[in-house]
């Protein structure tokens, strides 16, 4: 219990660490990159090579993180980000650029379902709850992006491409807290099983499970919601009246929204499925009418709640798929579903780039969002009764 304890503080430590390394940039992105001498199309194109290795290898590095050394992985994860940070500091050319992304997005992939979907292991067999360990990593996530995001706009202005020494620095102080201070637990019983019985059997278990099943779609629903929000926001927000000036108080604001639906205690116990459905029904549906239909402050709060409500789904999601994949697939699993995700993003994207062609962007953003709205409500609904009938 102790030793566990010390692994969950350093996976916190490792985890806050690399989440500000890799957000340093995130305010000044592309600024650097045009500095760089990449043209817009050229920012796009090493965006999309980013999204294709990780949409490529993060279920791969599930199935090797079930069969094998997680803490490895991890470690792994921790090496192709230095090769990201170096690449860049050094690199002067788009091809430079193309590959320093590849490894970012290699980098994602191998970290997904590693030491943590071990330590949610863990818990679980102490019959510990894993939504503390869930939320607590999550907020860190939005600490450390606010706080990077901050620190590394300044630091940028300040000394420039070299800022991304600090992003190493802090990268391999991450890669040595957890390769001297970080105690695996045993090798895995499914070492000797090859990758496609150990893919076989990962698919007949989401097969047998509608709760893995539906967890699955709530995180693909969700796409949808955040695909809009985090790409058409600022556009949305120009056309109902926002100074532009103030977009980063809001950018803060949805942030610490996020931190706040990842701090609500989750209970199921004590949870009534009808009295929860309909409020969710009430809130979301109502934020949506008033959204398309109300003044500039009544759209930001409802606004603002959409945020808040699907930033929960996406805790409540986590959570319930850990609780109950298994311990033998949870890094394949957790990866396929993050893989999942990713699809729905991309067919979010497309979707919205299509219909920008045809119509307005508070019509195309309203869309995305009443078809995220439907869809969570029905996967939630049926949750919840999947779960009061198993009572």
């Amino acid at each position: 219990m102790q030793q566990l304890q010390k692994n969950i503080k350093l996976f916190y430590l490792a985890n806050v660490l690399t989440t500000i390394a890799t957000s340093l940039p995130h305010a000044v992105l592309t600024v650097l990159l045009f500095a760089k001498g990449l043209s817009l199309t050229q920012i796009m194109l090493v965006q999309a090579t980013y999204n294709l290795v990780i949409l490529l290898s993060e279920y791969p590095s599930g199935l090797l993180g079930d069969l094998y050394s997680r803490k490895k992985l991890f470690l792994g994860a921790k090496v192709f980000f230095s090769a990201l940070f170096l690449l860049v500091w050094l690199g002067n050319s788009f091809e430079m650029m193309l590959l320093a992304w590849a490894c970012y997005g290699l980098a994602m992939a191998l970290e997904s379902g590693t030491i943590d979907a071990e330590l949610i292991n863990q818990l679980k067999q102490q019959q510990i709850p894993v939504a503390k360990f869930i939320s607590n990593t999550n907020r860190l996530d939005f600490i450390g992006l606010l706080l990077g995001g901050v620190v590394g706009s300044w630091l940028y202005y300040s000394i420039g491409i070299k800022f991304y020494l600090v992003s190493l620095g802090l990268t391999i102080v991450a890669f040595l807290a957890i390769k001297y201070g970080y105690r695996e637990a045993s090798t895995h019983v499914l070492a000797k099983q090859s990758l496609f019985e150990q893919m076989k059997t990962g698919i007949t278990e989401l097969k047998n499970s509608k709760r893995l099943r539906l967890m699955t779609s709530l995180t693909i629903a969700g796409q949808f919601f955040f695909q809009a929000h985090y790409q058409l926001w600022q556009a949305l927000f120009l056309v109902q009246g926002f100074n532009k000036k103030e977009f980063y108080l809001y950018y803060v604001v949805f942030q610490l929204i996020s931190l706040g639906a990842y701090s609500v205690p989750l209970k199921f116990e004590t949870i009534s499925s009808k009295k929860w459905y309909l409020v969710f029904t009430f809130i979301l549906l109502s934020s949506c009418i008033l959204l398309a239909l109300t003044t500039k402050l009544n759209f930001l709060l409802c606004y603002l709640v959409l945020v808040f409500i699907f930033t929960f789904f996406e805790y409540f999601s986590n959570v319930i798929f850990s609780q109950t994949v298994s311990q033998d697939h949870i890094s394949s699993l957790t990866s396929f579903r993050s893989s999942c995700g990713r699809l729905a993003a991309l067919v979010s994207l497309l979707f919205s780039s299509l219909l920008l062609h045809f119509l307005a962007v508070k019509i195309v953003v309203m869309l995305n969002f009443v078809l995220a709205i439907s869809t969570s409500l029905v996967i939630i609904f049926m949750t919840l009764k999947s779960r009061h009938e198993a009572q």
